[in-house]
């Protein structure tokens, strides 16, 4: 039997990285919002450190819907195209349930990678039947908007950029940000640390 809720003004489907971002400004401006989630809440049980059970059973997804919806892949159109390894995820937070806590900016090369390698390397380095293209729009109309969903989400880092001034413990080349992140570094550990020392050597 069907039932009748109470009208809302913004339905979201799917409560992952976007729709679970767009929810706040949304409600912070007096909207009404429902968010739809195909999956439930995820406990700290869920990520317990258990090699077994997350190795052997394709954590936490084996439980999940999404094991039979991960992206199909193929080289070529006259090949069968076969599930990736990229993994799906139903539940509150959607695939940032698995991300690996990394949230990195596109730099501003990225946005004009047809342009900017024929003006450095020539027009001969674009294949003719490439299909790389130019965004529409560059990085500086997506900075303000990368900066909203890094506080919204509590990005944590070392700015490299901030209104032309490069600091060199930062990522020296991204694009210029308007502000430092919103929370500190994470400490070093010494398996970073041995890392940077090889690299560095």
């Amino acid at each position: 039997m069907h039932k009748n809720l109470p009208k809302t003004d913004v339905v979201i489907i799917g409560m992952g990285a976007a729709g679970g971002v767009a929810a706040l400004p949304l409600t912070n401006a007096g909207l009404k919002v429902i968010g739809i989630e195909a999956g439930g809440w995820l406990s700290p049980r869920d990520f317990a450190p258990d090699e077994l059970r997350n190795g052997a059973r394709n954590w936490p997804q084996a439980v999940q819907k999404a094991a039979t919806e991960a992206p199909t892949v193929r080289a070529t159109s006259d090949q069968k195209a076969v599930q990736g390894g990229h993994p799906m995820m139903n539940a509150v937070g959607g695939t940032t349930m698995h991300y690996w806590a990394q949230s990195w900016r596109l730099n501003p090369w990225d946005f004009n990678v047809v342009s900017a390698t024929r003006e450095r390397y020539g027009v001969n380095r674009i294949p003719t039947d490439s299909t790389v293209e130019d965004w529409p729009f560059g990085y500086e109309e997506l900075e303000p908007y990368y900066e909203k969903v890094e506080y919204a989400v509590g990005i944590s880092g070392q700015a490299g950029n901030v209104h032309g001034r490069i600091n060199s413990a930062g990522n020296i080349f991204e694009g210029e940000r308007q502000s430092e992140y919103p929370m500190r570094p994470l400490r070093a550990s010494p398996f970073t640390d041995l890392m940077s020392e090889a690299l560095n050597a």
